[in-house]
């Protein structure tokens, strides 16, 4: 199997997403997010190539994203020009701190593939690197441009997919980084905040990277085999291109159509149903608050009206010794049938494990049953 990062990271995102993007191979238009990230890029790219006989001016680098941009993206005329200051701004503050001759700059736009074997199997990861330095330690540092206004903490970053890739086809690139352990340096600079966040890996991590890559291809295959990419919904929802063709958002390109208007209707009165039993929810829970209040005040355990009574009990949890209650039971065959799974406790077992245990777990896992759970957004929500 052939996967890009991206390819790998759709997956992670919405399975739905990978399927439309690699599989169906649905071309949709560029967004203005995508334009001014590959502007910015490209912006950068013409400042630090090494290959040029002048360091361009602030100038000089303005003026060519001045000439490279384009309005037309923007339906909004104000934030055209907000945007366009942002990155004028942007390119100004990382001009100001990140003057090309300070740096060994090794390659731009670097692409790679990386092999990852499994039984025999051999899958080939591949992407492209923004900029790949050798600092004055002879330590190489790997860096990748984020437009995103949202900068995350380090443990993020420590446990980000795609620096790892990128440490995979930079110490497929040159084997000796593995052979003689020499530490990567990792770094996301995000621009908007003109902050570095790094993070180092070493060839100990090479085997955790691949790992975790196999549980994503795991994942793929399943999803293949039964013809199932399931919608992931999330924040990143808002800005998927894909929304026409997506089960959970195509109705809102839908015309209309017939039992339409009746399902519209329906779904209203579905609102304010929901609504009102919030409220009634809410209501309820500050009576039962007073009426138990009143309970403790007057210690009774039962208050009538003339609809009824309504009646406070006790409620006892209790936990036994574990060992003890084994040593009872298991003479009896009764131990077994209490060990059910907690899949809570589960989840949070999971999740403190390595990759290659998470992937042999995945590979036992089997599909119990499925149902189809309603769920309510008010419009503000999704605009927002």
């Amino acid at each position: 199997m052939r996967l890009s990062y991206s390819a790998l990271e759709a997956y992670q995102t919405c399975p739905l997403k990978f399927k439309f993007r690699e599989i169906d191979r649905i071309r949709t238009p560029q967004t203005k997010e995508a334009f001014f990230g590959s502007l910015i890029h490209e912006i950068l790219k013409i400042l630090h190539e090494p290959s040029q006989l002048a360091i361009p001016t602030e100038e000089e680098i303005l003026k060519i994203f001045s000439e490279k941009w384009d309005p037309s993206f923007y339906e909004d005329p104000q934030e055209e020009t907000i945007a366009f200051a942002q990155g004028v701004k942007m390119l100004k503050n990382y001009y100001a701190g990140n003057y090309p001759a300070r740096f060994n700059i090794v390659s731009l736009e670097t692409r790679f593939e990386a092999p990852v074997l499994d039984k025999g199997e051999a899958h080939i990861i591949t992407g492209i690197i923004d900029r790949i330095d050798k600092n004055e330690n002879g330590i190489f540092e790997v860096i990748d441009y984020k437009t995103s206004k949202k900068m995350p903490a380090q443990k993020f970053v420590d446990n980000n997919l795609q620096l790892a890739v990128y440490h995979l086809g930079v110490a497929n690139r040159w084997p000796s980084l593995v052979e003689q352990n020499r530490p990567v340096k990792l770094s996301l600079y995000y621009l908007p905040h003109n902050e570095k966040l790094s993070t180092i890996k070493n060839a100990e991590n090479i085997n955790e990277t691949k790992e975790k890559i196999l549980g994503i291809i795991d994942k793929i295959k399943i999803s293949s085999a039964e013809q199932s990419f399931e919608p992931n919904p999330g924040p990143l929802c808002g800005w998927c291109q894909y929304q026409p063709h997506c089960p959970l958002f195509k109705h809102k390109f839908m015309e209309k159509a017939l039992g339409d208007e009746e399902a519209r209707e329906l779904a209203k009165e579905y609102f304010e149903l929901k609504s009102r039993a919030d409220q009634d929810s809410k209501r309820m829970t500050e009576i039962r608050e007073k009426i138990s209040a009143y309970m403790n005040e007057q210690k009774l355990d039962r208050v009538f009206s003339e609809s009824g009574s309504i009646t406070r009990s006790p409620k006892k949890n209790y936990t036994y010794d574990g060992r003890a209650l084994k040593a009872i039971l298991e003479p009896l065959g009764k131990w077994k049938e209490i060990l059910a799974i907690d899949s809570t406790k589960l989840k949070k077992v999971i999740a403190s494990l390595s990759e290659k245990e998470k992937r042999k777990i995945e590979q036992i896992k089997k599909l119990d049953k499925e149902t189809k759970i309603i769920s309510v957004k008010r419009k503000k929500e999704i605009d927002n």
